[in-house]
């Protein structure tokens, strides 16, 4: 039941991240429509977010590194972004993980008897 409800918070964490990345990729350009166009946009986040909670269990500076790769395979194979476009959103994830993962750093932390 942990394990589940730890898995639940980091597909939380997961979904945020790539939530508020897209969100800071649609504010830095003035067309962004190419992010909310692209017919694999569900498909890509969707797989990537799923990986990146499952990951998460993994040691921290290993799932950091796999993160990178699920939002890489994301940005870079699944959506139709250029090429430098790609590379602001990434990132943003990736700024953004570094977030997520001191924030759970925090908590264990603090939690930690």
């Amino acid at each position: 039941m942990v394990l589940l409800l730890a898995l639940a918070i980091f597909a939380f964490l997961a979904l945020a991240t790539w939530a508020v990345s897209a969100a800071c990729y649609r504010s830095t350009f003035a067309d962004s429509t190419d992010l909310t166009a692209d017919p694999n946009r569900s498909t890509a986040s969707a797989c990537a977010v799923a990986t990146v909670a499952v990951t998460s269990f993994l040691p921290l500076p290993v799932n950091y590194a796999a993160a990178l790769i699920a939002w890489g395979a994301a940005v870079y194979g699944g959506l139709n972004l250029s090429r430098g476009r790609a590379a602001v959103l990434f990132g943003y994830l990736a700024a953004w993980s570094v977030v997520t993962r001191l924030v759970v750093l925090g908590v264990l932390t603090a939690t930690a008897k």
